[in-house]
């Protein structure tokens, strides 16, 4: 069958799940992929067209559905229908408002709570859970969020609730935005610029 490859690589985040799972066709280039023999037909949109296997063509949209942000299709040239496409469909969603009172609806997370820093010296994030007020039990250093939250949520394995998860991964942004921007940074308060 005859199919095309669509790449956007703009939209590409260096994720490279589609590598992992398809390494004939996706190059590992540093932050980012390159779809190997792919023709660029605009700015950061890549193309390849190939007749391929069923085999073939099962590995290529396994590789475009493991992307995270949706930057790989797989078209059915023969019949112009897309086997995956990367427009989200929104038809049949439930639309909620989203509220929460802190002063009404916190609740402490039995774990305990964290404890958020900035290290403007040494350029890091320091992060201290504490089970007692006031007394770090574990202390995560870092400079990125992604490896902290990773180190504290999946390799400590904590049984943090799910709120409390959203909350380190929000507090963490802000503090490496504070970090990189050099602004003063104050847990629980908004970043002003």
């Amino acid at each position: 069958m005859k199919i095309r490859i669509e790449f956007d690589k703009g939209t590409c985040i260096g994720n490279k799940a589609c590598l992992a799972m398809d390494f004939k066709r996706w190059k590992d280039v540093g932050d980012k992929v390159n779809l190997i023999g792919g023709k660029e037909i605009t700015k950061n949109i890549f193309y390849l067209e190939g007749n391929y296997s069923k085999e073939e063509i099962d590995t290529i949209t396994e590789g475009a559905k493991v992307c995270p942000v949706n930057a790989i299709a797989v078209k059915n040239l023969e019949t112009g229908e897309y086997i995956y496409g990367t427009e989200i469909i929104t038809d049949h969603a439930e639309e909620v408002g989203a509220e929460y009172d802190d002063s009404k609806e916190f609740q402490l997370d039995k774990e305990g709570y964290f404890l958020i820093r900035v290290d403007e010296k040494n350029k890091n994030i320091e992060v201290g859970l504490c089970r007692e007020p006031n007394k770090v039990s574990l202390k995560v250093t870092g400079k990125k969020p992604i490896d902290i939250y990773h180190m504290i949520i999946n390799k400590k394995k904590l049984n943090i609730r799910k709120d409390h998860c959203a909350y380190l991964g929000r507090e963490l942004q802000k503090a490496y935005i504070a970090l990189k921007k050099g602004i003063k940074y104050v847990q629980d308060d908004e970043l002003k610029f």
